[in-house]
């Protein structure tokens, strides 16, 4: 964990040396490690906010009309099913998030690599891949995203307010995401800083489109179980 913080610290405060000193190594080694951990980080995040948002409340009402000795009675059976809830939720979201931004990652870093070659680049498909990976170390800002939903659920924050915040964080992460990816083509596939830059939008666009459509259509739709 502690080289995994280490490398985390450096991809978020310096990139290019992180990217500079990168070696080339096979990407199912320390870069899917990392990616891995990551994930797992943010389905740790998501599977507290589930039990906070929906879990106790539900444990609230199974408690109702419980005291004093009643209550300490069954405490024990309330605690063993709490944890066995969150273990199931923390297996299932962390699963989904390996799941669901490897195949992303592994399809952007394909992309990547052809679009580099068509501006003339030369690199391995496998350093991209690898420098995919390690840019996931942004994905910890979603767990921001996630923690909203927790004042907002709970009247402490106004829905409008938690989409201004989701669009605000969201937009930044891709602005950042779009540095590194451009900082590693340059790096893996050598080509000026403006190619790099000008690849590198390609999926940022893609991205971009993506996430006003979820604006638009997923948040009202998930807006019940948020506010």
């Amino acid at each position: 964990m502690k080289k995994y913080l280490a490398n985390w610290w450096t991809i978020i405060i310096r990139p290019i040396y992180f990217y500079t000193k990168l070696k080339e190594e096979s990407w199912q080694e320390q870069a899917l490690t990392f990616f891995l951990i990551t994930a797992w980080i943010l389905g740790l995040v998501a599977a507290l906010t589930v039990f906070v948002v929906q879990y106790i409340p539900i444990g609230n009402t199974l408690v109702e009309g419980f005291a004093g000795y009643k209550f300490v009675l069954i405490l024990p059976v309330l605690i063993t099913l709490a944890l066995v809830f969150f273990m199931i939720t923390f297996l299932i979201l962390g699963g989904f998030f390996s799941f669901v931004f490897f195949v992303a990652f592994f399809l952007i870093g394909y992309l990547l690599h052809y679009v580099y070659h068509l501006l003339g680049g030369k690199g391995h498909l496998n350093r991209m891949i690898q420098s995919m990976l390690y840019s996931s170390a942004i994905l910890v800002m979603v767990g921001l995203t996630i923690l909203l939903i927790i004042p907002t659920r709970f009247g402490a924050l106004d829905y409008s307010i938690f989409r201004v915040g989701f669009n605000l964080i969201y937009y930044f992460i891709l602005l950042y995401i779009y540095g590194l990816w451009a900082i590693a083509g340059r790096k893996t596939y050598g080509v000026p800083r403006w190619k790099a830059f000008l690849g590198a939008m390609v999926p940022i666009i893609i991205l971009l489109i993506f996430g006003v459509l979820f604006d638009k259509i997923a948040l009202p739709i998930l807006q019940p179980w948020i506010s």
